[in-house]
Parts: structure tokens; C-alpha cells; sequence
């Protein structure tokens, strides 16, 4: 008996086909390979999310209206592609690979749209530095995080190791243990698990969700 093929997790063919694009034709115009474009269209392996973002671009449409799914969309995190309207602080830079000092500044701020300030006045922006999240966040993406936002199991989330080092990661829980996920393209990056009972673990406090995401400057085709 022959077996049905995966499911596509994303819109990107029915998208691509109201643009009135072929295949090949989008394929050139973005300059995915061909049997790339394919393979993400049927469901076989997750675009990443620069390809995805040109492919928006190209396709005159959001980047949310071609998923289906949060296969790779972080978890409750909103693309901003709305012309911003209010700025809201930048904080320092936060790692998306091994932990860093979270480095703070002051003075400097990114617009956002109203509505995001309104639905979470108490957020601020966090630059991100490393390729351990780089799926979702190239480096230099500005992601906002809300302190006042439960960090549910595998939303993405800002944790604190030892009070100083920040981190980016996915986060899950399994009884006393946190696992912060990477994702990256990056095979080199693995999961972390810290046990709390353990005498001997760093200490770990979650910070905030994220909630929003701003691309760097020429990210965008």
C-alpha cells in the first residue's frame, strides 16, 4: 500500500500560484533552488525564514498568511511587517548561542506598531547575537519581549543563567528540569537540560516571552 506524502505545513504553493507564479518561475525570480522550493512546498523539509521572507516579499503577501502551522514560526511570536507607529526601548543584546552578559543600554528605542505598545506596555526590544536561534532569528534581529508573559512549555523565551548570562531559546519543562532548544541551522548547537534540584546546576530564571520580532535592516529582499 502506498504511502500518502507529508502534509505541507504551510500555504507557500497556493500563495505562490494566486501570485501567479510557476515553480520555476518563482524559484528564479528568489533564486531558491528549484527542487528547494519543491521540497518546502510539499511539506519535506521547513523553509527557513529568510527564504520565506523573500518569498513574501515576492509573492505581494505576509509572511504569517503562507503557514499553516507554527512548525517554524516561533511559538506565539508575531512577525512585524506593519510600518511602526511607537518606540518601545532597546535594552541590550541577547544571545542566541552559548550565554552572554546581557549587555544594557540606554537611550535607544525601535518603533513598534501602537497596537503592539498598547498590548504590552512593559515590553522592550532585545538585539540578537549568535545563529543558535537562527531558523527563526537571523543575527540582528531586534526581538521584543514582554517580562509580564508567562513563558509556556515551548514558547520562546528570554532565560537568565547564574543572574547575568541571557539566552534565547526555546523553552520546555519536564518536572524540576528546564530544556532550552535551539533553533538553528547549525547542527553544532544541541539542547541544554538543567536539572533545579541539582546543587550543583546554574541558577535559571525566565525572563519574559517573546512576543514580536523585528527583521535587521536589509534582511528583507
Amino acid at each position: 500500500m502506498p504511502t500518502n506524502p507529508r502534509t505541507p505545513q504551510n500555504n507557500m504553493g497556493e500563495i505562490r500560484r494566486q501570485a501567479g507564479y510557476t515553480q520555476k518561475e518563482a524559484a528564479e525570480a528568489s533564486g531558491i533552488p528549484l527542487g528547494t522550493l519543491r521540497r518546502w512546498e510539499q511539506g519535506q523539509n521547513d523553509p527557513d525564514m529568510g527564504s520565506l521572507m523573500k518569498l513574501a516579499d515576492l509573492y505581494h503577501t505576509t509572511l504569517d498568511s503562507m503557514l499553516i502551522s507554527r512548525q517554524v514560526m516561533p511559538g506565539n511570536v508575531i512577525p512585524m511587517r506593519r510600518s511602526p507607529s511607537h518606540p518601545m526601548p532597546v535594552v541590550g543584546r541577547i544571545a542566541a548561542g552559548t550565554p552572554r552578559e546581557a549587555i544594557y543600554q540606554t537611550g535607544e528605542t525601535h518603533e513598534a506598531p501602537e497596537s503592539l505598545w498598547e498590548a504590552h506596555p512593559d515590553g522592550f526590544w532585545l538585539e540578537v547575537s549568535g545563529n543558535s536561534m537562527n531558523r527563526l532569528f537571523p543575527e540582528g534581529t531586534l526581538v521584543l519581549v514582554d517580562p509580564d508573559e508567562e513563558v509556556r512549555n515551548g514558547d520562546v523565551g528570554v532565560v537568565f543563567v547564574n543572574g547575568e548570562d541571557a539566552t534565547l531559546k526555546r523553552v520546555y519543562y519536564d518536572g524540576e528540569s528546564v530544556r532550552l532548544h535551539p533553533e538553528s541551522h547549525d547542527p553544532e548547537y544541541q539542547d541544554r537540560v538543567i536539572d533545579r534540584e541539582d546543587p550543583d546546576a546554574p541558577d535559571v530564571r525566565v525572563l519574559g516571552r517573546a512576543v514580536a520580532y523585528a527583521s535587521p535592516e536589509g534582511w528583507r529582499a
